[in-house]
């Protein structure tokens, strides 16, 4: 058995452990080698190419569940191909996010000052609507009312943030894809929520708040689709509702936050939508 060595040189000999060794023989990765008339493990080629294939997937990315699944059936390579194309997606997908995480940094640095404060992180939910809604109705958007578009970034992000015992995600999504597939009525909430933004500059006894709160509870009532999305949120239950109000107090002014509690007044009676305290929508700011 000149071409067999023990454990100990296969260990110096592939650079790895008696701890990884031994375990690779417990999970199966590596198959129990003959054994001496004295009962030590004596390894050889096939031990050695077994090693240094289990090398090279590791450097790819594979796990050892992975590796064992592909050398359990080493010549299917339809196998192979599977496993790498999903660890393909994934890196893929890590790369992504590596490179926004980059440019986000790349973008914070380039600034004078390097500000620690909620407006230096993007909220994924804002993002998320920004996804959805593409380059030319967000441009639109940031154009037509670039407070309003400035002040639900802020809010979004403070929801982002915390967890309030409400899923706003899916709201968000389905109304970012009830105004895509519906331009028209996009462009009426945009100039709702021009005169909204406007409101920052009223007193909150202003007789434009109420008219702006009764002129879009009309306008959403009159799209079932729209109430049905708005009617799935429940709202900020107490007593995170008031820590909530808290929170956006120096982002949404007194005139706009009655104008979220008159239209929620003016909703609610016909539906469901009565809550402690709902975040902003694309078209309204609903805050108790």
């Amino acid at each position: 058995m000149e071409n067999r060595i023990k454990i100990g040189d296969f260990v110096k000999l592939t650079g790895s452990t008696l701890k990884t060794v031994l375990y690779y023989h417990k999970i199966g990765l590596l198959q129990e080698p003959e054994r001496s008339s004295g009962g030590y493990r004596l390894y050889g080629p096939a031990e050695l190419t077994r090693m240094q294939i289990i090398k090279h997937l590791k450097c790819l990315g594979l796990d050892l569940k992975r590796t064992k699944e592909i050398l359990g059936d080493i010549h299917n390579h339809k196998t192979l191909r599977e496993v790498l194309q999903s660890l393909q997606a994934e890196l893929l997908s890590e790369k992504k996010s590596l490179e926004e995480r980059i440019a986000k940094i790349e973008k914070m640095l380039s600034e004078d000052t390097v500000p620690l404060d909620e407006d230096s992180f993007a909220s994924p939910s804002f993002q998320m609507i920004m996804d959805i809604l593409g380059p030319d109705q967000i441009e639109k958007y940031a154009r037509t009312c670039p407070e309003l578009f400035d002040q639900q970034r802020k809010v979004y992000s403070i929801l982002d943030d915390f967890q309030w015992g409400e899923d706003y995600q899916e709201t968000f999504r389905a109304l970012a894809e009830f105004f895509k597939a519906h331009p028209q009525e996009y462009q009426i909430s945009l100039d709702y929520g021009a005169r909204l933004a406007r409101l920052a500059q009223l007193s909150e006894d202003d007789p434009e708040v109420e008219a702006l709160a009764r002129e879009s509870a009309e306008f959403i009532k009159s799209m079932p689709q729209l109430m049905e999305i708005l009617g799935k949120q429940a709202g900020i239950k107490k007593p995170l509702a008031s820590l909530y109000n808290d929170m956006v107090a120096n982002v949404i002014s007194p005139a706009q936050v009655k104008h979220g509690q008159l239209l929620q007044k003016y909703l609610a009676s016909g539906t469901n939508l009565a809550g402690d305290c709902d975040p902003p929508a694309l078209l309204k700011d609903n805050k108790k």
